[in-house]
């Protein structure tokens, strides 16, 4: 039998292509600088935590403290949560969005009487609170999915909605995935082709 070769894609969270990509997307429906709301939120999958403590060989950064995200380095830098926030970070710089102006949580959490950890803080939670604090129209996207699925339109277009209007919130704008957009396609295979071998010579 033959045995298929497989190349995976390492990790674009931090690309510039891709960035640019999710920028040039949202910037339409959220405004220079998010100016079309008052407060973004950046929903990632979440999963349990021992999935990011297990990455730290060191044992001393990884939930360890409170900012243990505050920056990727070495101890950090295979850790899912430390990529989100890295991610978020540079795509808010990119879209000119304030410190105070967006945030980050983590949705989708799957736990059996709560005895399974999962990353924080939690989107749902998140939603409720932001609602509170006075925010009335609120941007929520969702980096880690580059297409919409369950866990984008109803999760969080229709209980996020939902969770958000209850808390007293007025408008929860959820904004699409990158989906089959020619941007995202092009980007995709810039991304893909860097991976795939070539022949001496020949471009990839």
């Amino acid at each position: 039998f033959c045995t298929p070769y497989l190349r995976v894609l390492p990790p674009f969270f931090d690309d510039d292509n891709y960035l640019n990509c999710m920028r040039d997307t949202l910037t339409e429906s959220l405004g220079e600088g998010g100016s079309e709301v008052d407060h973004v939120l950046f929903s990632f999958h979440g999963i349990p935590e021992r999935q990011c403590t297990a990455t730290d060989d060191s044992g001393e950064v990884c939930l360890k403290r409170p900012d243990c995200c505050a920056d990727l380095q070495r101890e950090n830098r295979n850790c899912y949560r430390a990529q989100c926030y890295e991610s978020a970070r540079l795509l808010a710089q990119k879209l000119g969005l304030a410190d105070d102006k967006w945030s980050i949580g983590f949705q989708s959490r799957l736990t059996l009487r709560g005895t399974v950890q999962w990353i924080r803080p939690y989107t749902d939670e998140l939603l409720e609170s932001l609602a509170r604090r006075g925010v009335e129209k609120l941007a929520i996207l969702a980096p880690s999915f580059t297409a919409d699925c369950v866990e984008t339109l109803d999760e969080l277009g229709n209980e996020g909605r939902e969770e958000f209007e209850a808390a007293g919130g007025k408008e929860l704008v959820v904004l699409p995935c990158l989906n089959s957009s020619p941007r995202w396609v092009e980007t995709l295979a810039t991304l893909v082709r860097a991976q795939v071998p070539h022949p001496a010579g020949e471009e990839a």
